[in-house]
């Protein structure tokens, strides 16, 4: 069994994030993928934070100053790599990276993310 402290102390990652800047999958996504190849980005840290809309998961990226916006699907597994602490250490360790793909729903152009090992 997990201790206390291990299962109830919050995560962290140790970045200031004070002037990043939130950004939208879409956007990376139609700035960043020219040629339509994927581009691997790396992932400094995680967290679900809550907003109006519900739970709201997010990616650091420390090299370009955002906070990335990801969908609100990916929450619980964003939760389970909070929960895993060899899954945080290994994204302490900048060994994880994710790549956008674009797909729709309801008629709609959605975005999401594939986990890439680097």
């Amino acid at each position: 069994m997990k201790s206390f402290a291990s299962k109830f102390n919050k995560t962290t990652f140790g970045i200031d994030t004070t002037d990043f800047q939130y950004t939208k999958l879409a956007d990376i996504f139609n700035s960043e993928n020219e040629g339509g190849k994927d581009v691997v980005h790396k992932i400094n840290g995680v967290y679900v934070h809550k907003s109006q809309l519900g739970d709201s998961p997010v990616i650091i990226d420390e090299e370009n100053k955002r906070l990335v916006n990801l969908p609100s699907h990916t929450a619980e597994t964003v939760r389970e790599i909070l929960a895993d602490g060899e899954a945080v250490q290994t994204i302490k360790d900048g060994k994880v990276g994710y790549t956008i793909y674009e797909y729709e729903s309801h008629g709609k152009k959605c975005y999401s993310i594939s986990f890439v090992d680097l």
